[in-house]
C-alpha cells in the first residue's frame, strides 16, 4: 500500500487549486472512438500545447506539486525531510540536499526543450540517490542493498533480472513504480515526435523510427506490470491537478488509467470509448485500488497508525503527559475501536474509545487520537493499545511511561553482557545514554564489523539496517523503560558505479533554454549588460565546473569591460574584455568549488545604456568515471542462533541477574529469560 499523504497548501493555494481539480469538459474528446496508434496520436493533440516553463523556475512550483502534509518535499527517492531551501549542500550523502531529477534522463533526448523542463517528469529528489541512479534505465533487480548504505534512501541499483535487458538498472520502491510508469506513458504521448534514445541506455526503453517514438518490448512489459500492480494514488491525482494549474496540460494516464491497456495492453486492438472508462475524478474511483475499467472491485479494509510504540515524557505522580497519534482507515465497513489493556492500563487513557468510518478516513491530514499517561505511583509503566475494525488486521501499539523513575540499560555482545568502557547503565526516564561502551570486536567472521547498537535481536543475517541503530550517544533514542541494546555487526561491501561526466552548459543568441536573462538590451550580435541586468544559468553541479568561457567585448569604453559571476550568491570570479571586438575569454577556478546551484553573471560598472556586451557563455565541466561505493549488508547481533528456547517478545524490564549453568539468566516476576529476551525452558 502506498504511503498516504496529502499535499500541503495554504487556504489561498487550496482555493486556487480547486479550479483545476477536475478534468475540463471535452478535454479528451479528440481521443474518443480511437484505437492503437491513432489513439496515441489523438492524445498528443489533447496535451501538447502546454505552457513551457523554464528549467530554472521549476523550484517555484514544487510547493504546489510535490509537498507532503508535513511541509516537506515529497521525495520518491528517499525518506529525507527536505524543505525548498535544502537544494544546496552536500550531494555526496543521502539527505544532504535535493535536486531536480529527470525521470527520463536528459542525455536520452539531448537536453532539448521542452522535455527538459516538463514538470510531469522532473521531480525533486535526494541528490545522492539521483546521482546513483545516473542515466540508468528503470528496471527490477535482485540487489536489495540500500544506496550509499542509508536506510533513508529509496530504490535499488543492480543488474536487471527482468526479461529483455540484463544491464544495470535502477529499481524504485514498490509504492512509486506505478507513478514512474505513468510518467513514461505521458512522455510517449506528449512527445510522440521526439527522439528519446540518443544514448545507449535510452535505447533500452525507447524506439524511434519514421519520426515517431515508442516503447521497447522490455519497457512495455515492465511499465504495464508496474502500472497494474501500483494503481493511481491520491498523490498522483493531486500532482496532476497541480501541474495542470501551471503547465496547462494533464497526464491522461492518471486521468484515465485504463487508457494504457488500449495502447499497449489487453485492449490494444480495440476502440476506446471514453464513456466506458472511469476517470480518477469519478466518485466511484478509489485511489490505490481502481484500475479505471469500471469493473467491480472487492476492497479489503485496511487500518494503519503512524507509530506502534509510544514513549511518554516522564512525569510526577498524578501529573499527565500526552502524545497524539494518527489512525487511518481505508475501505472500512465498521467503526474503529480503541482498547487499552495490560497491568498498568488504568494509567493510560485515549481521547475516544471509537472512531467513525468518516473520522478514520479523514485522519489522513491530521492526528485524531490523543493518548494520555497519568501515573498514580512511581515506577515504569506499560500498556497495550488495540486498534480494530471488522475485516481489517488489528494493530497493536505499545505504551510506555515513567514516573520519577530511573531506567536500566544493558549492553549485549553476541548474547553476553558487555561493560567495556564503563557505559551508561542507569539513567533518568526520558533521557538518553551519555556514554557508550567501547566499540567491540566482531565475535563472528573477520569480515564483520561493528556498526552500532540496537534493541533488535537479529539471529539471521539481513540486509536491512535496524531502524533504531545508533553508534554515537547523540544519536541514541530517549529511554522511558528498561532496555537491552545489542551490538550490531555487518559486512562491509563495495561496488563500482560509473557516473557520467556532467554535461557542459551553453547559452548563446539562438539558445537560452533554461537560462534567465533579465534587463539586458539585445543587439544584432550580442546582449548589453546595462544597469541592473543579469544572466542566471540553470541549476548545475558547481563542483564540476572546470572553466567558464564568455564571448564578450567592451561597450561604451574601457570602463564597461568586466563581467562577474557568483555561485549561490558568492562571487567566484570575473572576466575582463580588452577590446571592442567580440572574443573568447576563459576563466578557470583557482580554488575548489562545491555544491549545486545556479551561476549568476553581472556587471557593476554600467549605466542604463552601456555595459559589457556578450554573445555566449559556455560552462565546461569535468568529473565522472568509475566510483567505488561502500555499503553494509548482513546485519546480525548473534553469530549462532540459540537453541532450546521459546521465542517471545524481548522483556521491557530487567529483574534479577545470575549465572545458571554458565549462562547469564534474568529473572522477572518468576519467569526466566536468556540475554536475547527469550523464555528459557525449565
Amino acid at each position: 500500500m502506498k504511503r498516504i499523504f496529502t499535499f500541503f497548501f495554504s487556504l489561498v493555494l487550496l482555493a486556487n487549486l480547486t479550479m483545476f481539480a477536475a478534468i475540463p469538459s471535452g478535454y479528451y474528446s479528440a481521443a474518443d472512438n480511437k484505437k492503437g496508434s491513432a489513439l496515441l496520436s489523438a492524445l498528443q493533440g489533447c496535451i501538447d500545447n502546454h505552457t513551457v516553463l523554464s528549467y530554472s523556475s521549476l523550484k517555484n512550483y514544487y510547493d504546489d506539486t510535490d509537498f507532503t502534509s508535513e511541509g516537506y518535499i515529497w521525495d520518491m527517492y528517499s525518506t529525507c525531510e527536505f524543505t525548498l531551501s535544502d537544494n544546496s549542500g552536500n550531494n555526496g550523502v543521502v539527505c544532504g540536499m535535493w535536486n531536480k531529477e529527470h525521470s527520463i534522463p536528459q542525455s536520452w533526448f539531448g537536453e532539448a526543450s521542452p522535455m527538459k523542463s516538463d514538470l510531469f517528469h522532473v521531480y525533486p529528489t535526494d541528490a545522492r540517490v539521483n546521482n546513483a541512479r545516473s542515466n540508468y534505465p528503470f528496471g527490477e533487480t535482485s540487489n536489495r542493498s540500500a544506496i550509499a548504505g542509508s536506510s533513508k534512501a529509496l530504490g535499488y541499483l543492480g543488474t536487471s533480472n527482468f526479461s529483455g535487458y540484463s544491464g544495470t538498472v535502477f529499481e524504485p520502491v514498490d509504492q512509486y513504480k506505478g507513478d514512474f510508469a505513468r510518467t513514461y506513458f505521458y512522455m510517449v504521448a506528449r512527445y510522440l515526435d521526439k527522439n528519446f534514445n540518443k544514448s545507449d541506455n535510452g535505447k533500452v526503453v525507447f524506439t524511434y523510427s519514421n519520426s515517431t517514438t515508442g516503447l521497447t518490448t522490455y519497457a512495455v512489459n515492465l511499465f504495464l506490470k508496474w502500472h497494474r500492480q501500483d494503481p493511481v494514488s491520491q498523490k498522483e491525482i493531486d500532482r496532476n491537478n497541480a501541474v495542470y494549474k501551471h503547465q496547462k496540460n494533464r497526464n491522461p494516464f492518471i486521468d484515465y488509467p485504463y487508457l494504457a491497456e488500449y495502447i499497449w495492453g489487453e485492449k490494444k486492438n480495440e476502440t476506446m470509448v471514453l464513456n466506458n472508462l472511469m476517470s480518477s475524478s469519478d466518485d466511484d474511483f478509489i485511489p490505490d485500488e481502481s484500475d479505471g475499467s469500471r469493473d467491480n472491485v472487492v476492497h479489503t479494509p485496511v487500518l494503519s497508525v503512524n507509530t506502534t510504540k509510544v514513549n511518554f515524557p516522564s512525569v510526577l505522580v498524578d501529573e499527565e503527559s500526552s502524545v497524539s497519534i494518527k489512525v487511518t482507515g481505508v475501505y472500512l465497513t465498521s467503526n474503529v475501536t480503541l482498547t487499552i489493556s495490560g497491568e498498568d492500563a488504568d494509567m493510560f487513557e485515549t481521547s475516544c474509545s471509537s472512531l467513525t468510518i468518516a473520522e478514520a478516513n479523514n485522519s489522513i491530514t491530521q492526528n485524531n487520537v490523543i493518548l494520555t499517561y497519568v501515573p498514580t505511583e512511581q515506577g515504569q509503566h506499560s500498556g497495550t493499545l488495540q486498534i480494530a475494525s471488522e475485516g481489517a488486521e488489528t494493530i497493536i501499539v505499545q505504551l510506555y511511561g515513567a514516573c520519577n523513575a530511573s531506567c536500566n540499560v544493558t549492553w549485549m555482545v553476541n548474547g553476553e553482557e558487555y561493560t567495556a568502557g564503563n557505559p551508561t547503565t542507569s539513567l533518568a526516564a526520558g533521557s538518553r545514554v551519555n556514554t557508550l561502551p567501547t566499540a567491540p570486536k566482531s565475535p563472528c567472521t573477520e569480515s564483520n564489523q561493528f556498526v552500532g547498537w540496537s534493541e533488535e535481536v537479529i539471529t539471521t543475517p539481513q540486509d536491512e539496517m535496524p531502524a533504531d541503530l545508533f553508534s554515537d550517544a547523540s544519536e541514541a533514542p530517549a529511554v522511558s523503560h528498561d532496555v537491552i541494546y545489542n551490538a550490531v555487526f555487518a559486512t562491509l561491501e563495495e561496488t563500482e558505479i560509473f557516473e557520467e561526466q556532467p554535461a557542459p552548459v551553453t547559452m548563446d543568441l539562438d539558445n537560452t533554454d533554461g537560462w534567465t536573462l533579465s534587463g539586458l538590451i539585445r543587439d544584432t550580435k550580442h546582449w548589453r549588460m546595462v544597469k541592473d541586468s543579469y544572466i542566471e544559468s540553470p541549476s548545475i553541479n558547481i563542483a564540476a565546473v572546470s572553466s567558464i568561457t564568455i564571448n564578450m567585448r567592451t561597450y561604451g569604453g574601457a570602463t564597461y569591460n568586466t563581467i562577474e559571476f557568483s555561485a549561490n550568491g558568492t562571487k567566484i570570479g570575473e572576466l575582463k574584455a580588452s577590446t571592442n571586438k567580440l572574443n573568447d575569454y576563459t576563466w578557470t577556478p583557482t580554488t575548489t568549488l562545491s555544491g549545486n546551484g545556479t551561476l549568476r553573471f553581472t556587471s557593476k560598472a554600467n549605466t542604463a545604456e552601456f555595459g559589457p556586451a556578450l554573445s555566449s557563455i559556455h560552462i565546461e565541466t569535468t568529473g565522472g568515471g568509475v566510483i567505488t561505493e561502500y555499503y553494509y549488508s548482513n546485519y546480525v547481533t548473534s553469530c549462532d542462533p540459540t537453541t532450546d528456547v521459546v521465542e517471545v517478545q524481548q522483556p521491557q524490564q530487567v529483574g534479577n541477574k545470575f549465572l545458571r549453568d554458565g549462562q547469564l539468566v534474568i529473572e522477572y516476576n518468576g519467569v526466566y529469560y536468556n540475554t536475547l529476551g527469550q523464555i528459557v525452558n525449565e
